[in-house]
């Protein structure tokens, strides 16, 4: 799990720098109190994010294709093929063309404390010509950001620090995050590594920003964009299910060799 290399960093942390505590810590007011984890699951939780939705359309290609209905088949493609494997849990965070809200989308993955978060997208770019996966991670500058969703959303981590002072919760913040982070850009070199055997990558293929379904201190998040509508040969190959099935695959094995490589480091 995401945070359990820093559990007793956190309890040194909690022993040198904690007084006795009056409140939760200022993380947590109006909201539920950090909870422990159940323990592992035999099962990983992958949470699938198909962009766009509803009367968001995303980005709409020269032929007419939305970028929401390029991300909902991709997303039922990928989510089948996570499941044959039976080692996953899979959730989609919509499962109909609806519009789901930034903040819903990564309260589920933090609600059902999923072990990686998938968004899929399909870009769009003023260069017609220009072609290619990529695929985000959180950029260093968003990390406030991250930071603040705590004052909204629950949570859930490894260990209870509601006795803990506001020094104490600092420290867990910033540990999450940066475990969070490790893993997120680990997964995303996987994943470009495998895509790149499927599709052509456009240049600076890894790439950080700060989009809302990045932000979640403590679930690995990657935004994958599977191509560009705004060119007429990526659009052609993501309205087919042969091009979107080999890009999942790739995404299949990429999530395989991230938890066995998970695994070999303990």
């Amino acid at each position: 799990m995401p945070f359990r290399i820093a559990t007793s960093l956190i309890a040194l942390a909690a022993l040198s720098l904690a007084a006795p505590a009056l409140s939760a810590p200022r993380y947590f007011d109006g909201v539920p109190h950090p909870r422990l984890k159940p323990a592992a699951q035999a099962k990983r939780l992958i949470v699938i994010d198909p962009g766009h939705g509803g009367k968001d359309p995303g980005a709409i290609g020269q032929g007419g294709t939305y970028e929401k209905t390029v991300t909902w088949s991709a997303a039922k493609e990928l989510k089948s093929l996570l499941e044959a494997t039976g080692r996953y849990d899979v959730v989609l965070t919509r499962t109909r063309d609806v519009k789901v809200d930034h903040d819903e989308r990564v309260r589920i993955a933090r609600a059902r404390q999923a072990d990686l978060f998938i968004s899929l997208h399909a870009d769009s770019a003023p260069n017609a010509n220009t072609r290619g996966a990529s695929v985000y991670t959180l950029a260093a500058r968003a990390k406030g950001r991250s930071k603040r969703i705590t004052n909204t959303q629950n949570w859930i981590m490894d260990v209870d620090l509601a006795e803990q002072t506001d020094p104490v919760g600092d420290i867990l913040v910033d540990l999450a995050q940066r475990s969070t982070q490790t893993q997120s850009e680990m997964f995303a070199d996987i994943l470009l590594d495998n895509v790149e055997n499927a599709s052509v990558l456009v240049g600076n293929s890894h790439r950080r920003a700060g989009y809302y379904v990045l932000l979640a201190p403590d679930v690995p998040a990657v935004l994958f964009e599977l191509g560009f509508l705004s060119n007429a040969q990526d659009e052609t190959l993501l309205k087919t299910k042969a091009h979107r099935s080999k890009l999942m695959r790739q995404v299949r094995l990429s999530v395989d060799e991230y938890f066995t490589r998970q695994a070999s480091r303990g």
